[in-house]
């Protein structure tokens, strides 16, 4: 049972956390003005409420069976935009996986990435940390697929942190990851 609720509660972590990462990328997609940006911001934002609701199904069948669900991995470029006010978390208020950071709060496009790359390195290694703490097979590989999406992420901020840094503009194209 002990086993349990620290898994019950690192989930509950980890909902937050996604839902804090969907409201940040929505609001970024927001202030963000380039079109490539907006459209890859607000995908993050779909991607990662998409994980919120895999959590959350997660977190209803172990509490009502004990037993975990099989999770299919995504790409970023499976999920539509989630740019519009009327799809955004409820918690869009709030703002990023790390100590409640603001979009706005952020001075330009490159600091909203680094800290979106901070967010989904935190993330890619709270769910490596729970597939090795997990000793079922089904609840390992979901949280691997978990973690290698978050690292997907961050490796496509990366590639445009460097785009605008070096380039002065997004390279994003819609097709990474498939």
């Amino acid at each position: 049972m002990t086993q349990s609720l620290g898994l019950e509660e690192a989930l509950d972590i980890a909902m937050d956390a996604e839902l804090k990462a969907a409201a940040f990328y929505a609001q970024a997609a927001v202030e963000v003005q380039h079109p490539q940006g907006r459209d890859l911001l607000g995908r993050l934002a779909a991607f990662e409420q998409h994980h919120y609701v895999q959590l959350s199904e997660l977190l209803e069948s172990l509490q009502a069976t004990g037993d975990f669900v099989e999770y299919e991995g995504q790409t970023v470029a499976d999920f539509q935009p989630l740019d519009e006010p009327a799809q955004q978390p409820a918690s869009s208020v709030s703002g990023g996986e790390a100590a409640g950071t603001r979009v706005r709060d952020l001075e330009n496009v490159a600091s909203i990435l680094s800290q979106a790359i901070a967010n989904e390195k935190l993330a890619g290694e709270r769910y490596r940390a729970l597939a090795e703490g997990t000793s079922d097979s089904i609840g390992q590989d979901m949280f691997r697929k978990l973690a290698n999406e978050e690292q997907m992420h961050q490796h496509i901020l990366e590639d445009e942190f460097f785009s605008i840094s070096n380039q002065g503009t997004w390279g994003w194209s819609g097709m990474y990851g498939e």
